[in-house]
């Protein structure tokens, strides 16, 4: 029993030890301040949302669509007016006659789906590139923000779960980039 009571008290010593070795290594570190990162936070989508320049593409974006939209109504009453001419010409016509016409009539049909399709393409590229242009220079921007604020680590507000007001540059990106780039210019490649 006392044996018991000596190895148990000995295991108890070496845990102790153990712990206090432990500890005393771990204090005996020096922090090293290349190990801590400088966090600066930023709503970048909400900057791609807001932002003067987006909201100006997306602007011209819509006004060339409404132009496509009314250049396809347009096409697309046309081809309802053939159809109708067609239709009534089918009992007037010897069938092979009709069926080239129809066949004529259809390629039409095709070739307007093809048009529609093609003019969508470009709305959507033209979008692209133009979101694709201003992420370029609003990743420069929050660079240029990070390094006067000598942070080391920038994150979207989205990755961020907590964090101190003082980590959000979002406003000071946003005015900036407003500031730097009011408008962007869209392309628009009809011939692609």
């Amino acid at each position: 029993m006392h044996m018991i009571k000596t190895l148990r008290n000995l295991l108890v010593l070496s845990a102790l030890f153990g712990f206090t070795a432990h500890m005393s290594v771990v204090q005996a570190q020096e922090p090293n301040p290349d190990n801590f990162a400088s966090v600066m936070i930023v709503d970048f989508a909400g900057i791609m949302r807001e932002a003067s320049a987006m909201q100006d593409a997306r602007k011209q974006i819509r006004d060339r669509q409404v132009a496509y939209q009314q250049e396809i109504e347009t096409r697309e009453q046309a081809l309802r007016e053939e159809e109708k001419q067609l239709a009534q010409q089918r009992t007037l016509l010897a069938a092979d006659v009709f069926q080239g016409k129809q066949k004529q009539f259809q390629q039409k049909v095709a070739d307007f789906q093809k048009f529609a399709q093609a003019r969508s393409r470009v709305l959507d590229q033209a979008l692209a590139e133009a979101q694709s242009r201003f992420s370029q220079a609003l990743n420069e921007i929050i660079g240029s923000i990070a390094e006067e604020r000598g942070a080391n680590l920038v994150l979207h507000r989205g990755q961020a779960v907590l964090f101190a007001t003082s980590m959000d540059a979002s406003k000071e990106v946003f005015e900036r980039v407003n500031a730097e780039i009011p408008t962007i210019t869209v392309e628009f490649k009809e011939g692609s």
